[in-house]
């Protein structure tokens, strides 16, 4: 086996060379579940699929699942969701804001995603250099670095997740900095708030997690999406939640991904939480397709 990991500086992030994800042996396939479950976000390197090759290795982790709005799944495979600021015949073909703030995937539903493979078709480039960094911080590894008082405070909370509130945000911040989003990238996501308000209702889950796999411990909250702290004060559970992700996001915990074309990333949302960089816009491109992995409620 050629397989071989090359280890950051951080927690999570570690890239795996030398194997290619459409003819995998099951020894290759298990260092990379087992490299995925014990470090929460991998890198794939040198890869060129085709979207059948990438739905065939997601589909060994687990159920895949479709985003719950669809409007960017891509035609003939709807399990893959389109991730680009591409303008094709007046529409876009994907999302252009691929979550610019820290979350983690899916939380606002009763069951979030275990996880995400995001696959790099275009990157953008300027004087040589990539575009649309993705920052990754491993909420595991910031839980453990808590002092003993303050998980003795959160265990046993529960913070409630809102898609509504997610989604009102975005539409605000798009509608306040108009220059950085096309018109129908900001008509969809007011259609997507004021869709979200009635279709997607609130939910709550541990702020403390259990991997299910694993049984490693993490912190769970997301900016902007856990927006309370059940039984708590709004104000008090506000600032506790602001804290935690304040902690989560320290540079100790975080990794920063500059994209190559071929990439696959792999990051499970039990362990790990992310933010996507806006620091480009057309003529320059960026094109990705996700797979999404079914999940569990937390526990």
């Amino acid at each position: 086996m050629s397989l071989r990991i090359e280890y950051t500086s951080a927690p999570l992030g570690h890239k795996i060379h030398g194997v290619d994800l459409a003819n995998l042996s099951d020894a290759e396939f298990k260092a990379i579940e087992d490299a995925w479950n014990t470090y929460g976000v991998v890198v794939v390197t040198g890869q060129t699929l085709t979207p059948e090759q990438q739905l065939a290795f997601s589909r060994r982790f687990g159920g895949l699942e479709k985003f719950v709005i669809d409007a960017y799944n891509l035609p003939g495979n709807p399990e893959i969701f389109v991730v680009s600021n591409i303008i094709e015949n007046g529409k876009p073909i994907g999302m252009a804001d691929a979550g610019r703030m820290w979350h983690s995937d899916m939380c606002f539903m009763p069951e979030p995603s275990r996880g995400a493979f995001l696959y790099a078709l275009e990157v953008p480039m300027q004087n040589g250099e990539p575009l649309g960094d993705t920052l990754f911080a491993s909420t595991a590894a910031a839980y453990d670095g808590l002092p003993d008082s303050v998980k003795a405070r959160i265990t046993g909370l529960r913070a409630v997740n809102s898609f509504s509130a997610r989604s009102a945000a975005a539409a605000a911040q798009a509608e306040a900095d108009p220059g950085n989003i096309d018109s129908a990238t900001l008509a969809h996501l007011k259609a997507q708030r004021d869709k979200a308000k009635v279709e997607v209702p609130d939910v709550d889950h541990p702020l403390v997690r259990t991997h299910p796999i694993t049984g490693r411990k993490s912190l769970y909250a997301s900016e902007l999406i856990t927006s309370e702290v059940v039984g708590m004060p709004l104000e008090e559970g506000r600032a506790l939640l602001k804290s935690l992700i304040d902690h989560i996001i320290q540079p100790q915990y975080v990794y920063r991904h500059r994209w190559k074309l071929g990439d696959l990333v792999m990051w499970d949302n039990c362990s790990s939480m992310h933010q996507a960089i806006g620091d480009y816009q057309l003529p320059l491109r960026r094109h990705m397709h996700r797979t999404t992995i079914r999940g569990t409620r937390p526990v």
